[in-house]
């Protein structure tokens, strides 16, 4: 290292989020879970949706 050139110092430090990174990947992955997770119960809620329905009774003439 070169004299009369100072080393640089680290001024603060904070938690959290860093500005200079992206989170898309993680944004991403919770948007997939979750579509996947509201695809997988749609058709489940459907169902049980249809087996606690009573069936239509036929309104045709009884003899």
């Amino acid at each position: 290292m070169a004299r009369g050139h100072s080393r640089g110092r680290i001024l603060a430090t904070k938690w959290g989020m860093n500005p200079n990174s992206s989170s898309l990947g993680v944004d991403v992955t919770f948007l997939l879970f979750g579509a996947s997770a509201l695809a997988f119960a749609t058709p489940v809620i459907a169902a049980l949706l249809r087996l606690k329905k009573k069936p239509a009774e036929s309104a045709g003439p009884s003899e």
